[in-house]
């Protein structure tokens, strides 16, 4: 049996600067105007379930959801230039938001698990 160091010592673990900073996000900001460094790389997201596993219990996902906000914004304003109401790319950004951290889940391999943690808050 394997024991991580976060079952050894009862701890918790957070993998900081964790953000993936994906091409798929920088490549459409910087088409919008924006101006990041399309070098700009993070940590590999087929590294979240492995470091989860060994007892990771947060991770930093900050930089890539700010990133899901400027491509939305970023595009609408270069789509629509004679919108102002900010609820509608807000509209947009929820709905992208949404499907990101879908996306983070299943990476972190905590998708699917609702039923589970409902069960563990109603049995304390």
């Amino acid at each position: 049996m394997i024991v991580t160091t976060a079952q050894l010592y009862k701890v918790a673990y957070g993998k900081h600067g964790s953000s993936s900073v994906p091409k798929s996000e920088v490549e459409p900001i910087n088409a919008s105007g924006e101006k990041l460094d399309p070098s700009a790389r993070g940590v590999n997201k087929e590294e979240y379930l492995p470091a989860a596993k060994l007892g990771v219990t947060k991770v930093n996902l900050d930089t890539d959801g700010r990133l899901v906000w400027t491509r939305v914004h970023r595009e609408f304003c270069r789509d629509h230039p004679e919108k102002f109401d900010f609820r509608d790319p807000g509209k947009i950004f929820v709905r992208e938001y949404a499907n990101f951290i879908a996306h983070k889940n299943e990476k972190l391999g905590s998708a699917g698990q609702l039923d589970a943690v409902r069960a563990s808050v109603k049995a304390r």
